[in-house]
C-alpha cells in the first residue's frame, strides 16, 4: 500500500537532499505510527514501508544517476528484509549494485553519492558493488552470501541483468552437493541461534527476530524450501502446510512484525529483545486489560508465547515436510517390526499402519506417545501430521479412558520423560489431554525470578528430577539415592507436572492447584493414596523452600510444627525431591549451595523429628550440658585450666538459643574471639565456608544501639551481599554479630584487599569517626541497577505466632542499592533490636525476614506501636 504521492526530488546538492529524504521519512514514519496504533496488521505497515522506502531510492535514484554517465548494464537490488519485502521501521536498508562487466568511474560515483545521501539522512544501509560472476564466486566462500541470494528483489535498472543473476544463482548454487551443505548449515545456524538466544521460546525477555519462536525462524523455512525447491517458496501450494495452517502462521508472522515495528518506533533504531518496559507500552497499546487473575502485561507476554511457539511448530513442519519428500521410496529397505495392529516400528520411527487408525480411536494418540518413549523410536513424519489433524477428536470421552489413562501413567513410569512430554506438549497434545495444563501454557509471569513460563518451567522440573538419575548423581548424591528409592516417581511426577496449574487461577495458587487435581487424578485412574499424596504435594510444594529461606530453622518448636505437617518420611523425601526440581527449574542462576544447604538442613532436622516419633521439644538443659563438654573438650588442648573457666563464664553470658543452635566447634571460636577483643575497638574475624558458597565474618566489639544497621552499611558500601546474621549481646556488653556473606556476585569473599577496607570501614563507624550514612551515599548503582524492571509492590507482615520468643517481620519489596541498610536503620530508630536476619532475593523482589525484640527483650504486643512499626517501613520503603 503506497502512500500519498511519490517522492520527487529536483537536483540539488548532497547536504538539501539528505533533509528532503530524512524529513520525508520523518512524516510517513509517523503517519505509520499512527496506523500501527489503530492497530493495523503488522505486515501491512512492513511492506508499507518497505514501499516508502522504494519510492526514495526510485526518487534518488533517477536525480543522482541523471549527469552521471554510466557506460556499462547495471541493477539496483533489495537483499535481506528489504529484498522479502518485510522492512521494519528503522531496519537495515541491504542494497547491491550489481554491474555487467566493470566497475566504470561513472558506477563509483553514482555508488558514493548514493550511499553518502542516505547515512547522512540517517538510514543504516549495507552496500555491496558486484558482477553476477562475483555473487557467484562469494557466495561459494560464503554462507551469510548464499543466504542473501535467495532473498533478492529487482528495484531499478537492467532486468535481464538482474533475470541472469537469479538463473544463475539457481544453476551454480543451489544443486547436488553444494544445496545439501547450505541446508545443513542453515539447521545447525538454526540450533545455534536458539541456543545463544536462550534455549526456549518462553523466556523472561525474548528476541523477537533471532529467539526461537521469532521471525527468523520463518526465514530459515523459506530458505531451506528455497534452496530445495528451486526458488518457490509456496507452503499451500507446494503441500507444505494445509490452508488452514498456513492462515495461522500467517497471524503469527503478522503479530511478531507489529511488535517489532513498535519496538523499532519506540527506540527510533532497531531493537529486537522484548525488555519489561516494551512489555509493558505493547500491552497498553494493544488493549489488554489487567484482570483478577494476571497483569495486562501477562496477557500480552502469553499471546506472544503462543504466537512464538506457533511459528517454532509450523516452521520446523515446513522443514521436516519438505526434507522427507522423498523419504518413503526407501522404506521397504528397512526393517520393519509390527508393535501391534496399529503401529509398528521401522527405521527408528514409530509409524501408523493405516491413515484412520487416530480418527477412529483418538485414544491411540496417547498410546503413539507410550510406544515412542518405550521403544526409543521417533514419530514418524506422517503420523504427527496425522496427529494434528486429529486433534480436536482428544474431547471427555479421551480424558476419561481407561487406555488412554494407562498409556500416559505409564510414560511416567518410563525412561525420558520429560523429552515424551515436551514433545506432546509442543504438538498440542498435553493441554488437549490435561486441559488444567493447558490453561497455564505459554503463561508469564512478570518478574525477573522466573525465567520462563509456568508450562515450560513445570516441563523443566521433570528434567531436573530425571538428571538426578543420570548427570547429577557425583553433585547431588543424597538427593539422587532418594530419587533411584523412590517407589511410585510416576506419583511424583505427576506432582511435578501439575504443581503449578494454579497460577491460572491467580494467587494462592498452591492451594487452588490442589483443588483441581482430584479431578485430573480421577480421570488417570490413580489410586486413592496416589491421589492424596499428589494432592498434598501441589498443596505444599512451596513449604520446604519458604521455611527454609525465611524463618528460623534452629527454632525447635517452628521444626516439629513442619515436621508435623509432612506427617511421614516418605512424604517429607518426596517434597524434598519436589523442591529441588522446582527451583532448579527457576532459572540457571537461581540455586546455589546456600540454597541447598538450607534446605538439607530442615530436610535432615525434620527427617529426625519424624523417625523418633515424637513432636515433644528435647530437654534443653541436657544437650546445652552436652555442648558445653564438648566445647571444653576443643579448648582443653589449648589451656585445660583457663579453658574450663571460659567456656563456664561464656555459658552464663547468653540466652540458652544460642547455646542449642551454636555448633561446639563454632563457640570455641566464638570464646576465642571474645577474649581477643581485650580493649581493641573491635575484632573481625574472617571464614571461608566453601561447601555453603559463602563468607562467615565474625564481629565482636562492646556493644552500641544500631550496630547491625552500621554494619549493613558498611557492607553495602562494600558491595557485600548479606545472606543472614545471627546477632548476639553477651551479658557482660560484648556484641558478637555473625554474618553469611557473599560478593555482589555471589563468590566467596577472598579478596584480602576488600577485607581489609571493610575493617577500616566498621573502624571507622564504630569508633564515631565516620558517619555510616556517608560512606552508603557514595555507592553509585550500577548499568544493571539502572535497567527498567518490573515494579514489585512492598509487602509488610508482622507475626507473633510462628515464634515463641520473637517478633517476626516479614519484608517483601523491590530489590534495590542499600535496601538492608534502610530496613535496619528505620527498626534501630523505632529502638528495636534485631537478634536474627534472613535475606533472600528471587530476582528483583527481596524477602527480608526480622526476628525482633522491644528494648525490654520482650516480643511486640502494642497494638500502637505494631502500627507505627509497619508506617515507617513503609514510609521507608516508599
Amino acid at each position: 500500500m503506497r502512500m500519498g504521492e511519490p517522492l520527487r526530488l529536483n537536483k540539488a546538492d548532497h547536504g538539501v537532499l539528505a533533509v528532503r529524504i530524512k524529513g520525508y521519512f520523518k512524516e510517513h514514519e509517523e503517519e505509520l505510527r499512527k496506523r500501527l496504533h489503530l492497530p493495523s496488521p503488522g505486515l501491512e505497515i512492513t511492506r508499507a514501508y518497505t514501499l516508502l522506502t522504494d519510492d526514495i531510492l526510485f526518487a534518488l535514484f533517477k536525480t543522482v544517476s541523471e549527469d552521471i554517465p554510466i557506460s556499462d548494464e547495471i541493477a539496483l537490488v533489495a537483499l535481506g528484509g528489504y529484498g522479502r519485502s518485510e522492512l521494519n521501521i528503522r531496519s537495515d536498508i541491504d542494497l547491491m549494485l550489481l554491474y555487467k562487466k566493470r566497475i566504470t568511474p561513472g558506477i563509483e560515483e553514482l555508488t558514493q553519492k548514493i550511499l553518502y545521501i542516505l547515512w547522512d539522512a540517517g538510514r543504516d544501509v549495507g552496500f555491496s558493488l558486484r558482477s553476477v560472476a562475483e555473487c557467484v564466486t562469494l557466495a561459494k566462500q560464503d554462507s551469510k552470501t548464499m543466504t542473501s541470494l535467495l532473498d533478492v528483489r529487482y528495484l531499478l535498472g537492467s532486468r535481464e541483468l538482474f533475470s541472469a543473476l537469479v538463473s544463475t544463482v539457481k544453476r551454480n548454487l543451489f544443486t547436488g552437493r553444494a544445496r545439501r551443505n547450505f541446508i545443513e548449515e542453515k539447521l545447525e545456524e538454526r540450533q545455534s541461534r536458539h541456543e545463544k538466544y536462550g534455549g526456549s521460546v518462553y523466556i523472561l525477555e525474548p528476541n523477537v527476530k533471532d529467539g526461537e519462536g521469532g521471525l527468523r525462524d520463518i526465514h530459515t523455512s523459506a530458505w531451506v524450501v528455497r534452496a530445495k525447491e528451486e526458488g518457490r517458496f509456496e507452503p499451500v501450494g507446494q503441500g507444505l502446510l494445509t490452508e488452514e495452517e498456513e492462515k495461522g502462521l500467517a497471524g503469527s508472522t503478522d503479530f511478531l512484525h507489529w511488535v517489532r515495528n513498535e519496538l523499532h518506533f519506540e527506540t527510533g533504531r532497531k531493537k529486537d529483545q522484548l525488555a519489561f518496559d516494551s512489555q509493558e507500552n505493547i500491552a497498553r497499546l494493544l488493549g489488554f486489560r489487567a484482570t483478577e487473575h494476571e497483569l495486562a502485561v501477562e496477557a500480552f507476554m502469553q499471546t506472544y508465547y503462543r504466537h512464538a511457539s506457533n511459528i517454532k511448530g509450523l516452521t520446523s513442519l515446513i522443514i521436516s515436510r519438505c526434507l522427507r519428500r522423498k523419504d518413503s521410496a526407501f522404506t521397504f529397505m528397512r526393517r520393519r517390526s509390527k508393535v501391534d495392529g496399529r503401529f509398528a516400528v521401522e527405521g527408528g520411527l514409530l509409524k501408523v499402519e493405516t491413515g484412520d487408525v487416530f480418527t477412529k480411536d483418538p485414544a491411540s494418540i496417547i498410546k503413539a506417545f507410550e510406544y515412542s518413549q518405550a521403544y526409543g523410536a521417533d514419530i514418524s513424519h506422517s503420523a504427527k501430521d496425522l496427529i494434528l489433524k486429529s486433534l480436536p477428536g482428544i474431547d471427555d470421552g479421551v480424558r476419561s479412558s481407561q487406555s488412554a489413562a494407562a498409556s500416559f501413567m505409564n510414560i511416567l513410569r518410563g525412561e525420558r520423560v520429560y523429552e515424551t512430554l515436551s514433545e506432546m506438549h509442543g504438538m498440542r497434545v498435553l493441554e488437549r489431554y490435561i486441559p488444567e495444563f493447558g490453561a497455564i501454557s505459554c503463561r508469564v509471569q512478570h518478574d525477573l525470578y522466573h525465567i520462563y513460563t509456568v508450562d515450560a518451567h513445570s516441563l523443566f522440573a521433570i528434567r531436573e528430577l530425571e538428571r538426578l538419575k543420570s548427570s547429577y548423581k557425583s553433585e547431588f548424591p543424597l538427593l539422587s539415592t532418594i530419587m533411584e528409592e523412590a517407589e511410585n516417581p510416576e506419583t511424583l511426577y505427576l506432582a511435578v507436572l501439575l504443581h503449578d496449574i494454579g497460577k491460572s487461577l491467580g494467587k494462592g495458587h498452591a492451594e487452588k492447584g490442589a483443588n483441581l487435581v482430584p479431578a485430573i487424578c480421577a480421570r488417570l485412574n490413580i489410586s486413592e493414596d496416589a491421589q492424596n499424596l499428589v494432592t498434598f504435594l501441589v498443596r505444599n510444594h512451596l513449604l520446604l523452600a519458604d521455611t527454609a529461606q525465611y524463618r528460623d530453622m534452629h527454632d525447635e518448636r517452628l521444626v516439629i510444627e513442619f515436621a508435623k505437617k509432612i506427617g511421614e518420611a516418605e512424604r517429607l523425601k518426596l517434597l524434598y525431591l519436589l523442591t529441588f526440581a522446582d527451583v532448579r527449574a527457576v532459572g540457571p542462576e537461581v540455586w546455589n549451595q546456600w540454597k541447598g544447604a538450607l534446605f538439607r538442613e530442615l530436610f535432615f532436622s525434620a527427617l529426625t523429628v519424624l523417625e523418633r516419633g515424637s513432636f515433644e521439644v528435647e530437654d534443653a538443659g541436657a544437650k546445652i550440658e552436652r555442648t558445653k563438654g564438648k566445647v571444653k573438650e576443643l579448648l582443653r588442648v589449648e589451656d585445660a585450666d583457663k579453658g574450663e573457666e571460659a567456656v563456664e563464664n561464656y555459658f552464663r553470658l547468653l540466652p540458652n538459643r544460642y547455646y542449642l543452635v551454636t555448633s561446639p566447634e563454632s563457640i570455641a571460636a566464638h570464646i576465642k574471639i571474645a577474649r581477643a577483643l581485650g580493649g581493641a575497638a573491635f575484632v573481625m574475624n574472617v571464614e571461608q565456608v566453601p561447601e555453603r558458597d559463602y563468607t562467615e565474618i565474625v564481629v565482636c566489639t562492646h556493644d552500641i544501639h544500631g550496630l547491625f544497621a552500621m554494619i549493613t552499611g558498611v557492607m553495602t558500601a562494600n558491595s557485600v551481599n548479606i545472606l543472614g546474621a545471627q546477632i548476639n549481646t553477651l551479658r557482660n556488653g560484648i556484641a558478637l554479630d555473625i554474618l553469611q556473606v557473599t560478593t555482589a556476585l555471589g563468590e566467596l569473599l577472598t579478596d584480602g584487599l576488600k577485607t581489609k577496607k571493610i575493617e577500616k570501614d566498621l573502624n571507622g563507624v564504630i569508633s564515631g569517626k565516620v558517619r555510616v550514612e556517608s560512606l552508603v551515599g557514595k555507592v553509585r548503582p550500577s548499568i544493571l541497577d539502572k535497567k527498567v524492571k518490573p515494579t514489585v509492590p512492598t509487602r509488610i507482615e508482622i507475626d507473633n505466632e510462628v515464634s515463641d520468643t520473637f517478633t517476626v517481620l516479614d519484608i517483601h519489596t523491590q530489590d534495590r542499592l542499600g535496601l538492608l541498610y534502610r530496613i535496619s536503620s528505620t527498626i534501630m530508630n523505632l529502638g528495636l533490636y534485631i537478634h536474627i536476619a534472613k535475606i533472600a532475593t528471587k530476582g528483583d523482589e527481596a524477602a527480608d525476614i526480622f526476628y525482633i525484640k522491644d528494648i525490654f527483650g520482650q516480643k511486640i504486643y502494642n497494638p500502637g506501636l505494631l502500627k507505627k512499626i509497619e508506617a515507617s517501613l513503609a514510609s521507608a520503603l516508599a
